[in-house]
């Protein structure tokens, strides 16, 4: 009889889009359009080039760890001729070539020494610092220069500690003017001709012992910022962002030693959307930025974080297409809604670039939402996020704005609070027509984070809005995993476990679970037997398979294997639930997350559901009469592969439940009733699609339910009508999977985990 298994143990535009590969120039094919001008005398030394914008533009292509020089990209003048290849101090280069790319050489280096010293460096190359006796060293100690024209690690540092600020130190590649670092102190740097400086040209020794502004660092026309990179940063300052929407005492959410996401915010963050609608970008491009934007506020919408939105496009002139102030501003599903409706064709008549107007309208926006908040306006905090290449071409400079909506912030103006946090300009780039500068001089600069960022194309740009799904500091929050193509199976199912039970008559048998809580773990109770002792009992969890050891099994009050044998039903699955309590409380990582219970705030949050809801209302949502989409998760040597299915609980309920009198041992009962009560969800079948079943050792893992970005637990895998593993190419279509509805269980849940702060319902 195949019951259980095992009748014992069965067990954005530039901004956002750049995000996903929508923005930026589209290239073409190299049997591209003719262009207007002779493509005679153009080539270059080493590489290859194309043609885009219809044959306006040419680009410059070389192979990886090369270059072009002077320039990568020429445009056609309406002379006819292209634009001439021009260095930075105005040298005329007769032909373009490309050049192998090397990492900048350190300009100086103070209370120390670096070796080995060269006039430059490779890719590949390696470079070593040490501090003179007395000086104490910080960063990294050796760095290696990257394929992308970067060093990697941090910038080296020898300090005495006699400043009221500690050094700065000198990022390798720029130049520092000032060496006192008292209160008030300043300290400048400079990058080379033909480097540009991102970050804060100029930093101050500020109250506390902090420096203003960000790092600088001088950017070479070849160096873009990776997705990974990308994601990372902009993560990591996001991320600061949202933890502290409610702090009202103005210092930096940082300082606290534990900190915590803080969900739902009541409209305590606005974020503002500001997409170049004008003629470099195109309809491609645009379109892309769209589906970006969609992935962005479904990411933040997935931490349980409500902010207010504002979008404005813009060319010539500015389109306000949701204002923070709007009702459903902070509705997701709405704001993606009006999202979908904005068209590239809403500026093709008037097609120049007026970044400074676009701003001013978020200038607005905020003048009037500071009105209508009155009291709690200061507790805000806003985030801008800006796409542009920074080639405006009118209207006048932009950063004027950027200045009058600190001002009107109150950000910067008190020393002693100067409500930096309060305000986050975050700016993207793609492509190598990007004005480095200009973008720079709008983006936010604080100390360790970066807020501005320049990437080369569309390839694989997708992964950075993937990469930026897994958050460290959100671990604690249910039902969330890191989707990233790189991550291993157990980053994309954090909640699994597997539970081994070594028996001396019948060896080494095991079911799976699921990770609910820091202490707990869900399972099947058939997984289990009565003469089973703690000791014999492991469960592993993450990517490292870590053994915890067992305090205590619990089963539901209700479940009894024998309960009608009387009956000449050997087997009933009925309330086939248990929880394995751990003797070590788990420490959440990336592989190692709970899932989502039903009828918990958790829950509630990932569904974005009102916290009014109840549970009824919730079960409503999930588990509607009709046929629902699922998964559950299965193991085979080792490797974890999620399979979708239906849990039939329309019209096909019936049949679905009638099958399991297919299953051994069941032939002689009349009425399925007997042995498929109210507390079972069905899956299997043909219809409506071929459903993947579940094999031995598949028992007491989570049926799921993936809504909304979230993991959410509806069942506990219990019993099958026919090992479809034994015989997998003769799979019958009354082969049907049965598991236990935690939404029936749920008293029993939330007395047993009442002190893991779940918060039922």
């Amino acid at each position: 009889m195949r019951i259980g298994h095992n009748p014992r143990l069965c067990l954005v535009p530039l901004i956002l889009g750049l995000l996903c590969g929508g923005v930026g120039m589209t290239p073409l094919p190299e049997a591209g359009p003719q262009s207007p001008c002779s493509l005679e005398g153009v080539e270059i030394k080493g590489g290859s080039f194309r043609l885009l914008k219809e044959g306006q533009v040419l680009e410059y292509l070389c192979p990886s760890g090369f270059y072009p020089y002077p320039v990568q990209i020429r445009t056609c003048r309406s002379t006819g001729s292209w634009s001439t290849l021009q260095t930075q101090d105005r040298k005329i280069v007769k032909r373009a070539e490309c050049k192998a790319i090397r990492c900048p050489r350190p300009q100086d280096f103070e209370n120390g020494e670096y070796w080995p010293r060269a006039a430059y460096y490779n890719l590949s190359d390696e470079i070593s610092f040490r501090c003179y006796d007395g000086y104490t060293f910080r960063g990294s100690a050796n760095r290696t220069c990257q394929g992308n024209g970067r060093w990697d690690g941090e910038t080296a540092i020898c300090d005495d500690g006699a400043g009221y600020c500690p050094n700065p130190g000198i990022p390798l590649g720029t130049r520092k003017v000032g060496s006192q670092y008292r209160l008030e102190d300043r300290v400048t740097y400079y990058c080379n001709r033909g480097l540009t400086l991102r970050g804060s040209q100029q930093r101050t020794c500020q109250e506390g012992g902090s420096w203003s502004g960000t790092e600088p660092s001088c950017q070479d026309s070849f160096m873009y910022d990776t997705p990974a990179e990308v994601a990372e940063a902009f993560l990591s300052s996001l991320t600061e962002t949202i933890e502290g929407v409610d702090a009202e005492d103005g210092h930096s959410p940082g300082e606290q030693q534990k900190r915590k996401i803080v969900l739902d915010p009541s409209g305590s963050m606005n974020i503002y959307l500001v997409l170049d609608g004008s003629d470099s970008v195109g309809a491609h491009n645009f379109t892309g930025a769209k589906n970006c934007l969609r992935d962005f506020i479904e990411k933040v919408a997935s931490y349980g974080v409500k902010p207010k939105y504002g979008l404005v496009t813009y060319a010539t002139e500015p389109k306000v297409l949701i204002k923070v102030f709007d009702q459903k501003s902070s509705e997701a599903d709405w704001v993606t809604e009006q999202l979908n409706r904005i068209n590239y064709a809403d500026h093709k008549l008037k097609a120049g670039t007026n970044t400074k107007r676009a701003l001013l309208e978020v200038y607005n926006m905020m003048s009037r939402d500071i009105n209508n908040l009155k009291e709690t306006w200061n507790r805000t905090r806003h985030v801008i996020i800006i796409m542009t290449d920074g080639l405006h071409n009118m209207g006048g400079d932009p950063v004027t704005v950027i200045q009058d909506i600190r001002y009107l912030l109150d950000i910067g103006r008190n020393r002693k609070n100067p409500r930096e946090d309060y305000l986050d300009i975050y700016v993207f780039g793609v492509g190598p027509l990007v004005n480095q500068e200009n973008i720079n001089a709008l983006a936010s600069k604080k100390d360790k984070e970066q807020h501005v960022f320049r990437l080369q194309g569309m390839e694989n740009l997708e992964d950075v809005f993937v990469q930026m799904l897994d958050e460290s500091r959100t671990l604690g929050l249910c039902g969330m995993v890191w989707e990233h193509k790189a991550g291993t199976p157990y980053h994309k199912q954090p909640w699994h476990a597997k539970i081994s039970v070594i028996r001396p008559s019948k060896g080494h048998e095991s079911c799976m679970g699921a990770i609910v809580s820091e202490y707990f773990v869900l399972t099947a109770a058939h997984c289990f037997t009565v003469d089973d002792e703690k000791h014999s009992i492991k469960v592993s969890v993450g990517d490292k398979r870590q053994e915890w050891e067992v305090e205590e099994v619990l089963f539901h009050p209700n479940y009894n294997l024998n309960a009608k044998k009387a009956k000449g039903i050997p087997e009933f699955y009925d309330y086939d639930v248990a929880l394995i309590k751990l003797t070590k409380k788990l420490k959440y990582e990336t592989t190692i997350r709970p899932i989502c219970l039903p009828c918990t705030e958790g829950s509630i949050q990932a569904l974005r559901l009102p916290r009014s809801t109840t549970c009824q209302q919730q079960m409503q949502e999930l588990l509607p009469a009709k046929d629902i989409e699922a998964l559950f998760v299965s193991e085979s040597k080792k490797t974890l592969t999620r399979k979708a299915v239906y849990i039939k609980n329309g019209d096909k309920k019936a049949s679905c439940e009638r099958d399991a009198l297919h299953a051994p041992g069941y032939d002689k009962v009349k009425d399925v009733s007997e042995v498929v009560t109210p507390r079972f969800l069905c899956t299997g079948g043909v219809a409506p699609y071929a459903d993947p079943n579940t094999c031995k050792g598949d028992s007491g893992g989570p049926l799921i339910i993936h809504k909304r970005s979230r993991f959410i637990q509806v069942g506990v895998i219990s019993w099958g009508v026919v090992d479809v593993c034994k015989r997998p190419q003769q799979v019958p279509g009354y082969a049907r999977d049965f598991h236990i509805n935690l939404y029936h269980v749920l008293p029993w849940l939330k007395e047993k985990l009442k002190n893991e702060d779940l918060g039922f319902l």
